[in-house]
Parts: structure tokens; sequence; C-alpha cells
């Protein structure tokens, strides 16, 4: 039983080293996994914090078009404003033809045609001469409001005006664009962001399955120990038993051998005292006996 026992617990001995192997193992890779995780997290952070510095420059692009709107729309006001007393003032004098500033529109809008359309070259000559005229009647026209000195004052605020826009619609449309750029880097960092920490998920996952891995390869190696435990209080409580009856063996063989000396040695005695001879051997015994 001893040994069948000895046998089982170098086996779980054996176990028992195994289990401390894989723990340790599943450990490692849970430390692992977990300083992954922690490093992913960590990027993602960075990223939506760089996704809201782009937000925080695309704010203020859009708030700048905004005030730049309001002041463009503030100037096309005036010069509303202007048009309508020009028309006041151009039906208390003799004037003849279209107002410059309508003029001016239809050459812009010629020259537009020109320079984005395919033209054959008939609309090709007919559009650079209808250009040619309206520059001529454009001309005739402003010499004729030079004539009065309110009109040409009021135009001339008109182009001043005009030009103001024309630069706050140039902002207008830097701003924005600025503003779009700064919008899709916002963009790009929160889907990057996304993009990590779903990596980091990932890997935290990885990092519950190999710690539960771990902690169930521990639980067995603790109820394997307690076994061992066991089995060396058995196991030592058979080796004192085994030694208890062996040393309870040699006390017998001791005292039969005893016995068996004294009863010889008795026996030698009679001789002895009846005058027979005895050898060197007999003499010994009957020392050892306590006889002589």
């Amino acid at each position: 039983m001893l040994e069948r026992l000895l046998k089982k617990k170098e086996s779980l001995e054996e176990k028992i080293q195994e289990l401390e192997e894989k723990r340790d193992e599943y450990n490692q890779k849970a430390s692992n996994y977990s300083s992954e995780r922690d490093e992913l997290n960590e990027k993602a952070r960075e990223a939506a914090e760089k996704a809201q510095e782009f937000k925080q420059e695309r704010d203020k692009f859009n708030k700048k078009v905004k005030e730049k709107k309001k002041q463009r729309e503030k100037i096309n006001k005036e010069i509303n404003e202007l048009y309508e007393e020009i028309e006041e003032v151009r039906s208390e004098i003799d004037y003849e033809g279209p107002p410059p500033e309508e003029i001016k529109e239809k050459i812009e809008e010629l020259e537009f045609e020109q320079q984005t359309q395919v033209l054959s070259s008939d609309r090709e000559k007919e559009v650079i001469e209808e250009i040619s005229d309206l520059k001529n009647q454009y001309q005739e026209a402003k010499e004729q409001i030079k004539q009065n000195e309110e009109l040409s004052e009021k135009l001339d605020e008109i182009e001043e005006l005009k030009d103001e826009a024309s630069d706050l619609h140039d902002e207008v449309t830097k701003y924005a664009e600025k503003a779009q750029e700064m919008h899709e880097k916002m963009i790009n960092h929160f889907d990057k962001a996304d993009e990590i920490r779903a990596e980091a998920d990932e890997a935290h996952e990885k990092f519950v399955k190999a710690q539960e891995k771990a902690n169930s390869y521990h639980s067995e190696l603790i109820s394997s120990r307690k076994d061992i435990k066991d089995f060396n209080k058995v196991i030592k409580g058979l080796k004192e038993n085994k030694e208890k009856k062996e040393v309870q063996q040699k006390q017998r063989e001791q005292k039969e051998e005893k016995e068996e000396v004294k009863e010889k040695a008795e026996e030698l005695y009679e001789k002895f005292k009846n005058g027979e001879k005895l050898d060197t051997e007999d003499l010994m015994l009957l020392q050892r006996a306590g006889l002589v």
C-alpha cells in the first residue's frame, strides 16, 4: 500500500509541476495582453485628444466664416441701398441706356462663358464682338454718370464696397476650406481612436481569458498541493506504523533470543554443577546469562 501511495504521490508531484508551468505561462500571457491593452488605450486617448484639437480648430474657422459672412452681408446691404439711391437720382436726370453695373454684369457673364465652355468658332466670334460692344457701352455709361457728381460718387463707393465684399468672400472661402480640412482631420482621428479602442477591447478579452485560465490552473494547483499534504500525512503514518512494527518485531526477537539463551544457559549450568566439562563457548554463554 505504501509503495502504491508513493507512486501516486510521485505522479501528483509531476502534475503539480505541470500546473505551475501552465499557470505561469498564462499569467505571462495575461500580463502581455494587459500591457498591450493599456498601450492601445493610451494611443486611442491620444488620437481622441488630437481629434478634439482639430474640432476646436474647425469651430474657430467656422466662427470666422460666420463673422466674415455677416460682414459681407452688411456690405451687400449697403450696396443695395446705394443702388436704390442711384435709381432715385437717375429718375431725376436725363440718362440713356442701361446702368453701367448691369452692363458690367453682362460682360462678366460672357467672359465666364468664354473661359469655361467649349464654343464653336461662330459663337466664339459672337461672344468676343458682344463683349467688345458691351465694354464700349460700359465706358459710355460711365462717361454719362461722371457728368453727375452724385451718381459718380455713389458708383465709386459701390465699387469700393464690392471690392471689400469680394475680399470678404475670399476670406469666407479660405476659412471654410480650413474648417473643412480640420473637420476631415477630426473625423479621421476619431475613426482612428475607435479602431484602436476596438483593438484594445480585443486585447482585454484575451487578457480576461488568459487570466481565467491562469486562475483555473492555480485553483487546481492549490487542490493538488492539499492532496500532497494529505498523502504525506498518510505516508508518514504508514511509515511510523511500519517502523513501530519493526521495533516491536525486533524486541520480540530479542526477547525470544534472550529466553533461548537463558534456557540453554540453565541447561549448561546444570551440567556444570554436575561436574561435566564445558568448552569456552559454553562458559561465555553462562557469563552472558550471569550464571558464573
